[in-house]
């Protein structure tokens, strides 16, 4: 979207940075004629809370990952949908 000089004036004015921007526009709601959008407290929390849930899902699949990594790596031997059997690498195999 294209700025104008009215609504640069204002942000600045207002101390609405163009991250404040970007979030409004990517987490809030339309009015009914969509020519505004608006992001309040409720909308702010539920945001805050999902984000918090995401590092949270974040940080846990970091520690998985780096306890794979401390064996040597892992894997997974399976036929279609079946899953046969897990292990940790800890020597190479020729990938065909």
């Amino acid at each position: 979207m294209n700025a104008t000089q009215h609504f640069q004036a204002r942000t600045q004015q207002r101390c609405i940075s163009a991250a404040m921007v970007d979030l409004i526009l990517d987490c809030g709601s339309s009015n009914r004629k969509g020519d505004m959008t608006l992001l309040g407290k409720k909308e702010i929390d539920m945001e805050i809370q999902r984000r918090k849930q995401e590092i949270q899902k974040s940080k846990q699949e970091i520690r998985e990952l780096e306890k794979m990594r401390s064996s040597g790596g892992a894997g997974v031997v399976h036929d279609g949908e079946a899953l046969i059997t897990a292990f940790h690498r800890h020597k190479k195999f020729k990938r065909d």
